[in-house]
């Protein structure tokens, strides 16, 4: 994980905050602290388009990105995610457009939208730097796979692929939202 010295991190904390945007430092211990609320019109009305539960894509959303920060970039490699350090919009829209003209595999926003998705739904990953346009297809993706495998902790395995572990990771989120 990326870590900052204290100064650091008050001062990104400062300038995002200005800027709307909520933030917190991935070096600190505590549980993610749950941000849903800037977006909760944005997970309301996503959620209710693919009749989902809007706690559960919040529940996603933590798992996928603890901070709710709607410029986080990782990049897949071996199995790994690799989260990169983004400190603009501008810098985000540098990167993940660099990211798709090499074919890197990445993921990006809130749910972490993967290429493979991007690709089938022909989406710029520019476009998924808006927090709305992200929850929507994460809620999309989501919906698909509940469509696939019914409502259970299959289907929301398949939304992170095929990792075992990935549903009791929603589980233990389900349990600590408010």
């Amino acid at each position: 994980m990326w870590r900052v010295g204290f100064a650091q991190a008050m001062a990104v904390a400062f300038v995002l905050g200005a800027m709307g945007v909520p933030w917190v430092s991935a070096a600190g211990t505590s549980p993610p602290v749950d941000h849903s609320a800037h977006y909760r019109t944005c997970v309301n009305s996503s959620a209710a388009a693919y009749q989902i539960n809007p706690r559960l894509l919040r529940a996603i959303v933590r798992v996928e990105n603890g901070t709710w920060d709607p410029w986080s970039v990782s990049i897949n490699a071996k199995g790994q995610s690799h989260p990169q350090v983004v400190r603009s919009y501008q810098q985000a829209v540098e990167l993940v457009t660099r990211l798709w003209k090499q074919n890197v595999n990445f993921d990006v926003g809130l749910g972490q939208v993967n290429t493979v998705n991007m690709e089938r739904f022909k989406v710029h990953p520019v476009s998924l730097l808006d927090p709305c346009v992200n929850l929507r297809y994460a809620a999309r993706i989501l919906r698909e796979s509940i469509d696939r495998h019914g409502y259970n902790w299959t289907a929301i395995e398949r939304y992170n692929g095929h990792n075992p572990h990935y549903p009791w990771k929603i589980h233990r989120a389900l349990k600590e939202l408010p």
